[in-house]
């Protein structure tokens, strides 16, 4: 019975976690000469899946920072200025992370 009150008290602390933490957006994520990626995804639903897709994405040497939104189950990705990530990389990062691409925007800043 005391073990089945902790996992109770464990599950009710991880589902009232904010996923919010995950969708904070870094003050330095936007150069005027970089490049602004919106990569579409299905599969995003948790601050988990978030925090996995930021750790991903933000070992690239080209990402200036990442922010992941889950409501739109977009990621947006800021890159340093006269880099890129093709199409075919960020494909096998999203899939590393665990889920399917849908799309991908570039927009110049």
């Amino acid at each position: 019975m005391k073990n089945l009150k902790v996992i109770l008290s464990a599950t009710a602390l991880v589902s009232m976690a904010p996923t919010a933490l995950a969708q904070v957006e870094p003050a330095e994520m936007t150069h005027a000469e970089g490049m602004m990626m919106t990569v579409h995804v299905k599969g995003m639903v948790c601050d988990f899946c978030a925090r996995a897709v930021t750790k991903v994405f933000g070992k690239k040497d080209a990402v200036d920072g990442v922010h992941v939104d889950l409501d739109t189950g977009e990621i947006h990705v800021g890159l340093k200025p006269g880099m890129d990530l093709t199409d075919e990389e960020v494909a096998s990062l999203v899939k590393k992370s665990g889920y399917a691409l849908v799309s991908i925007e570039r927009e110049a800043l």
